[in-house]
């Protein structure tokens, strides 16, 4: 499978997901159609757009992928001729949002998406024991920010973090998986809390089989690609 993080952050979210007969299908749609057809990979039209919750920076563009594409907002279970998604609902400041696991139907593949969410343990061991069921090794997850610069951070610079991934969240959730070799791209990084060689080395050292990388998004008219 490919990954195209086309966009990732606060300020906006898309990836496009890539099976090996070149379908694909979007997750999120928080920037504009203009930036999906400058950076995008397939040459096919997306299948469907799945969105995970309602928050600008990951549903303000969603009438725009109306028009080139099904739109599914924040549902449990969807699907597409390449492609199924199951979704779990995680917590998040309240707010309606699930992760999803998503099936390559060609592939027979699974990858797991979860971004904007909450180390809440009931609702995360529910997911960490259906992952484990399925043996699922590939992830395009949220590390919103270090533990590290957390800690040393101010109220101010703090704000909003509890609703997202921690670096050492992301270990326990993988760790509750019982996967050693994952692949990781890591995605929704803060531009305050988070640095990303230290992000990369960190996961690394927790698992040292596991193939990790570290999503920015297209810059400069340079695609932000995977292959996991």
């Amino acid at each position: 499978m490919k990954i195209n993080v086309i966009a990732t952050g606060s300020t906006g979210n898309l990836y496009e997901v890539i099976d090996s007969q070149s379908n694909c299908m979007l997750i999120e749609a928080g920037v504009t159609r203009t930036e999906f057809a400058k950076y995008r990979e397939s040459e096919k039209v997306p299948e469907m757009c799945v969105i995970s919750h309602k928050h600008s920076d990951h549903a303000g563009f969603a009438n725009q992928y109306e028009m080139i594409c099904t739109v599914h907002r924040w549902k449990q279970r969807v699907e597409s001729e390449s492609f199924k998604a199951f979704g779990y609902k995680v917590e998040h400041g309240g707010v309606l949002t699930y992760a999803y696991l998503i099936k390559f139907l060609v592939d027979d593949e699974f990858l797991f998406f979860a971004t904007d969410l909450e180390y809440e343990e009931e609702s995360i061991s529910k997911i960490t024991n259906e992952l484990k069921k399925f043996d699922v090794k590939k992830y395009l997850i949220e590390c919103n920010y270090n533990d590290y610069l957390y800690h040393l951070a101010d109220d101010v610079q703090r704000i909003g973090c509890d609703r997202h991934f921690s670096d050492n969240n992301l270990v326990k959730f993988i760790r509750g998986v019982g996967v050693n070799d994952p692949s990781l791209i890591t995605i929704h990084g803060s531009s305050r809390l988070s640095a990303d060689s230290y992000t990369k080395t960190y996961i690394q050292s927790k698992f040292p089989a596991a193939k990790i990388a570290v999503a920015i998004g297209g810059k400069n008219g340079v695609r932000n690609i995977f292959k996991l």
